[in-house]
């Protein structure tokens, strides 16, 4: 059963799925309809992230609603 936990998301923690994801290319949407898209490379108690090749950019709202 533990081993299910590992392999199944939706069962992870939240700090544990983002710690899976290191070294992964992410998308990060921010509140205030910024995006972030790099290469995560760690994140702290506080989830500070560090992203390498890390580009902002804003996406219409029209494309959103598409």
């Amino acid at each position: 059963m533990a081993a299910n936990a590992t392999t199944n998301p939706s069962q992870l923690l939240p700090l544990e799925l983002v710690d899976k994801c290191i070294g992964s290319r992410i998308h990060i949407v921010m509140k205030s309809d910024k995006e972030i898209v790099g290469t995560l490379l760690g994140f702290d108690d506080f989830v500070s992230i560090l992203l390498k090749g890390g580009v902002k950019s804003h996406q219409k709202e029209e494309e959103l609603l598409n």
